[in-house]
């Protein structure tokens, strides 16, 4: 009898721990797949934020080698009204550039530096650019650094004569995408080539 009753001791004191580490185990569970799906969501919400930083990138570099097209040179070589010519070229900038950058860099680059169409500039009348390729790749020092390599190539519009010229650097990228900084290595030996 006193082995019986030492059994049905130690299974009540077993039924109450039991059901304290199924309780802890339920909830551990449930925290670990919690943990899981947040991370699954934050790698594609990260991924998504990746493809539109080099989206952004794409679209500027791009659009900054490639011209100067009718409405290019308009604003190249502006005649008539100033104050028509300053609301074409801010739409310009604005439609084209502002969607893909932060604001402070709007401002510092495109609207301070002009370097929208500084490249357009040098290259004008003589030159015109065109993209043949652009590739990225990812820095892995920082998150959102992509060093970039742009093949431009520029034909004289006299001759048809053709060169072709890569121009290196690397851009910066926010959480958002948005273009934050645009560095160049070798942007003065092109320009030096356009003159």
């Amino acid at each position: 009898m006193k082995f019986k009753n030492w059994v049905c001791y130690l299974m009540e004191k077993f039924k109450n721990y039991l059901l304290l580490f199924m309780l802890l185990g339920t909830l551990v569970l449930a925290v670990g797949c919690t943990n899981s799906n947040s991370s699954e969501e934050s790698d594609k919400k990260s991924q998504g934020q990746n493809e539109e930083a080099k989206t952004n990138v794409r679209s500027v570099l791009e659009k900054i080698f490639t011209g100067p097209n009718e409405e290019q040179v308009k604003l190249l070589d502006p005649t008539g009204d100033m104050e028509e010519y300053n609301k074409k070229l801010t739409n310009y900038y604005q439609e084209d550039f502002k969607p893909h950058m932060s604001d402070a860099f709007y401002e510092s680059h495109i609207i301070k530096l002009n370097g929208a169409i500084r490249f357009l500039q040098a290259a004008y009348p003589k030159y015109i650019l065109e993209v043949n390729e652009i590739t990225l790749e990812e820095r892995e020092a920082k998150e959102g650094d992509y060093h970039f390599n742009v093949e431009v190539t520029y034909t004289n519009k006299d001759s048809d004569e053709r060169d072709t010229m890569n121009i290196e650097g690397t851009a910066s990228t926010n959480e958002e995408g948005k273009i934050t900084s645009i560095r160049y290595t070798n942007d003065e030996e092109f320009r030096d080539y356009l003159q």
